[in-house]
């Protein structure tokens, strides 16, 4: 089950809730409300009400945050491209692209976040003294932690998933370059995998799947082994630590021990 399966309906779907808001916005101020009240604004206007509208009304539809932008900029965005005659085809390749990119934040709201390179090097002093261990990162994006600890450690076995297919071939391909015999990146869904082989297991996700990651976590997770969640937290479940990472993010990994 992925992680938009396990979330609450307040969370699921954010991309039909935007297109939903969009459209809302859209009713309200092209809908003959500005003539019931007799004015008549410039498209400019009108544009600009619909974005601001739109991102009014993505807060009480559950969107977060990182929303916001995007409905203020898309009319506009949209009529230039009418105005310009911009071709279809043009669209097609920019949303497949896009879609290649942001896959887990259109299906399970989860952005693309990446880890600097002082949480890296704070996820480095976490690792387990002894050797031949193994890490997981769920959600790994470019493989940054995953390329950056094999290197470190040399001893401990790193393992990457992600689902957003041109950041997986964007990553295989930095793997590539590296060659870390000790590191390797999987195009899989992290609901499917048995995390019980995993000493660390590593996520930067967001508040969505926080839930139904720490049940999967204490169901799969061998005793002794260590949950790091970049930060985000799990309601009700208070972190066994929490370190604060000394970067501009001001940073906080809690950390769960099973």
């Amino acid at each position: 089950m992925t992680a938009l399966g396990m979330a609450d309906n307040k969370t699921r779907m954010p991309l039909l809730r935007a297109l939903a808001v969009q459209a809302i916005a859209a009713l309200i101020v092209f809908g003959g409300l500005g003539s019931a009240l007799g004015i008549h604004p410039p498209m400019t206007t009108l544009l600009a009400a619909q974005g601001i509208i739109a991102a009014t009304l993505g807060h009480f539809f559950g969107l977060a945050r990182w929303w916001l932008p995007i409905h203020v900029l898309l009319p506009a965005a949209v009529a230039i491209t009418l105005a310009w005659k911009v071709p279809g085809w043009v669209f097609l390749i920019a949303f497949l692209g896009l879609l290649g990119i942001f896959w887990n934040s259109v299906r399970g709201g989860v952005p693309l976040y990446l880890s600097n390179r002082k949480t890296r090097d704070a996820l480095t002093g976490l690792l387990p003294v002894a050797g031949d261990f193994h890490f997981a990162d769920l959600g790994c994006g470019f493989a940054g932690p995953v390329l950056a600890l094999a290197k470190a450690r040399p001893d401990g076995r790193f393992t990457g998933f992600e689902t957003a297919p041109l950041i997986v071939a964007a990553a295989k391909i930095r793997l590539g370059f590296q060659a870390a015999g000790n590191a390797n990146i999987h195009f899989t869904n992290i609901w499917s995998v048995d995390w019980g082989d995993y000493d660390v297991v590593y996520c930067f996700l967001s508040p969505v799947p926080m839930p139904a990651l720490y049940d999967k976590a204490r169901r799969d997770m061998k005793p002794g082994s260590l949950l790091i969640s970049n930060s985000f937290a799990v309601p009700g479940h208070p972190a066994d630590d929490i370190i604060d990472v000394d970067d501009r993010r001001q940073t906080r990994l809690h950390l769960w021990r099973m």
